[in-house]
């Protein structure tokens, strides 16, 4: 099995008997739900396409796999979304087959997508890959597979000896605990590939998401087993280092 990052993109590729790229929380629409806050920036849903069908052309996959929050309202779809999320499909439909796996996000996302682009919420199978969005227990079937989701948005801070930092998108990699499926396989290795988020204007830092996990997988993962990789896939360290250097800064 062969995987390959994307610096141009918070997504990754996997190659077994076809060419699969990932991609995880698009969250077209997120504009439209920040001005309730106060915050009026102009839609950068255009962009978020162009930047996706981009991808895609450089990737050059057989599928692509979103791996839900593909919106952003909830519940309910905002005039926004309406427009770019039929923009979003039709473009992807000229250059990709594709396939959504629903996040919590996506309540109503059924209505842009043909039946055969849909997947379970609870995770299938692709290619011998496990996909999901990561806000549910994961299907029994994803056991003892290599598993992909979205939802955590990871984000990673790299400091200097001075102190300067740098906060990236990253992914994590590790094992899961077999206690999360209804029936553990003993002999089976699930392992856990989190992708970051697709939009810009989201991240979440994986010291907050570590120390109080907010799913069954985040809650599941090992962290002993786990590392952090930029989005070109350089290695930036175990995931218990970073986790262990935000104990020591902060006390």
């Amino acid at each position: 099995m062969n995987i390959d990052f994307f610096p141009s993109g918070p997504a990754v590729q996997i190659e077994e008997e076809k060419r699969i790229l990932f991609i995880a929380d698009i969250h077209m629409g997120i504009e439209y739900e920040l001005q309730k806050h106060g915050f009026f920036i102009r839609t950068r849903g255009q962009d978020r396409i162009t930047r996706i069908c981009d991808l895609v052309k450089e990737a050059d996959p057989d599928i692509l796999v979103i791996l839900g929050d593909v919106k952003h309202r909830i519940p309910g779809t905002s005039y926004q979304e309406f427009y770019e999320l039929g923009n979003l499909f039709s473009a992807l439909r000229k250059i990709i087959p594709f396939y959504v796996t629903p996040g919590n996000h996506d309540p109503g996302i059924e209505e842009f997508l043909k039946p055969e682009e849909m997947r379970k919420k609870e995770g299938s199978i692709i290619d011998q890959v496990g996909i999901l969005h990561g806000h549910t227990i994961p299907d029994e079937e994803l056991q003892g597979k290599l598993i992909l989701c979205g939802h955590h948005h990871p984000t990673v801070t790299l400091r200097d000896q001075v102190g300067v930092a740098l906060r990236s998108p990253c992914f994590i990699l590790g094992e899961v605990d077999s206690h999360i499926f209804p029936e553990e396989m003993d002999s089976e290795t699930t392992t856990l590939l989190m992708i970051p988020s697709c939009n810009e204007m989201t991240g979440y830092g994986i010291e907050k998401t570590f120390h109080s996990p907010f799913s069954p997988l985040s809650r599941s993962l090992i962290i002993e087993t786990a590392e952090v990789l930029l989005p070109d896939g350089t290695y930036a360290g175990s995931l218990h280092s970073h986790l262990h250097y935000d104990e020591t800064a902060t006390t």
